[in-house]
């Protein structure tokens, strides 16, 4: 976790360079417009979630079949990359940040960044290699001083049940995959 960046207080939560993007919102969204917005994510995290457990449900299996489904997973990923490369090179992917998410609230910093208390729609990149974000709504809950050292925390607005649990899982899988690491380096020393 970056220093610099305030800890979400409780809960756990994992930071990362992501391109992320926002745009003031004007009023808040009607319940219909929530609803397609969060199954989106739920369907969006879910797919997230299922590549992130491919190896840990399958390590145990024959070690020759654990082999070629490696050597297939090395090839789609190849695949994969080179086409999200075409397809970053059209799109207009935000730069990336710093960026921490918590179970109730993202936190970034950049040169402009939302006013406090402002609503706001924001699209997160939190799946490298795919250009499709996550997308919700939120209240900036920055104060002034973090508003003036262009940082910005916003808690999620309307989120549904679903897909904060998915959030949760995809929080989780990053925070234990840091755990892994720390431990692999300390580890080396």
């Amino acid at each position: 976790m970056a220093e610099s960046m305030g800890t979400p207080p409780g809960g756990l939560n994992f930071t990362d360079n992501i391109s992320i993007a926002w745009k003031p919102v004007d009023c808040q969204p009607d319940h219909a417009h929530l609803a397609m917005i969060n199954e989106s994510n739920e369907s969006f995290l879910r797919a997230v979630s299922a590549i992130g457990e491919f190896f840990t449900e399958n390590a145990e299996d024959d070690a020759g079949i654990s082999q070629e489904i490696v050597r297939l997973d090395l090839k789609v990923s190849l695949l994969l990359d080179l086409v999200s490369q075409l397809i970053y090179k059209q799109l207009e992917i935000p730069e990336m940040s710093l960026v921490t998410i918590s179970s109730n609230e993202i936190e970034w910093q950049c040169a402009i960044v939302p006013e406090p208390e402002q609503l706001v729609f924001v699209e997160v990149y939190v799946q490298r290699g795919t250009p499709k974000p996550l997308c919700f709504y939120g209240q900036v809950v920055s104060d002034e001083q973090e508003y003036n050292s262009g940082c910005a925390r916003v808690r999620y607005f309307g989120l549904s049940g679903l897909a904060q649990s998915w959030l949760d899982k995809l929080i989780f899988r990053h925070h234990r995959r840091a755990v892994a690491y720390k431990k692999s380096m300390n580890s080396k020393d």
